[in-house]
């Protein structure tokens, strides 16, 4: 398996980034132990989908490289508020939806379980395609398309699947799943902000299936 000095220039060369820049975000997530550490060389740590999901989530989250772990802490709990599938609409509103592989379904809910957090979740697909579940199901689908995206002002993750099983000759909505911040003082004070505090910047970062399946690769050797 790979080892943090393997993860850092994959991270750099699919997102693109600077290598150096990725190891200083790194750097900040193992100081504060949100990464796997041990030895140097051939006893380095071992990286896991966990640890890459971290890495990348610091780096999606983040306003400054100083913030990598806060940034972690904030959106790796945010909890699953809604996921939507064509199966799971109602049959009134399923147009314009594709079907999806269970097999998506069964990595993002493990079980059924609907109390995974965005970085679980994030971690999840990272491991499906080191198993190969996810890189099966991805094969078996037309134009298929992957967006994991966070949100920063609003502290908001996303995830979101499309393809075109159908044949129309454009991908359509396939899940969308949506994460918030856990009920409590925090929520309820963004959710009583008016839109317009912060400006109306919006500041989305979000990544493909090619920065999953480079991360999943990854770890599989």
């Amino acid at each position: 398996m790979a080892k943090l000095s393997d993860l850092i220039p994959t991270l750099a060369q699919v997102l693109p980034m600077p290598e150096q820049t990725v190891a200083m975000y790194a750097r900040h997530l193992r100081e504060a132990k949100l990464i796997s550490s041990g030895g140097r060389g051939p006893g380095a740590a071992q990286m896991t989908a966990t640890d890459c999901a971290r890495l990348l989530i610091a780096i999606m989250a983040a306003d400054q490289v100083k913030d990598a772990a806060s940034a972690v802490e904030a959106y790796w709990p945010l909890v699953m508020e809604e996921i939507d599938t064509k199966l799971g609409l109602p049959a009134e509103k399923r147009e314009g939806w594709a079907d999806l592989p269970e097999a998506i379904l069964d990595i993002l809910m493990p079980d059924g379980n609907e109390e995974q957090s965005f970085g679980e979740t994030v971690a999840s697909l990272i491991e499906g395609v080191r198993l190969g579940t996810l890189t099966q199901a991805m094969a078996g689908m037309r134009d298929p398309y992957l967006r994991v995206e966070i949100e920063r002002r609003f502290l908001t993750g996303k995830i979101a699947f499309q393809n075109d099983n159908a044949g129309l000759g454009y991908p359509q909505l396939a899940l969308l799943a949506q994460f918030e911040l856990p009920e409590g003082p925090e929520r309820e004070q963004r959710e009583q902000e008016d839109f317009s505090v912060g400006g109306d910047a919006m500041i989305t970062f979000a990544v493909g299936y090619r920065t999953i399946n480079a991360l999943g690769a990854l770890i599989r050797t």
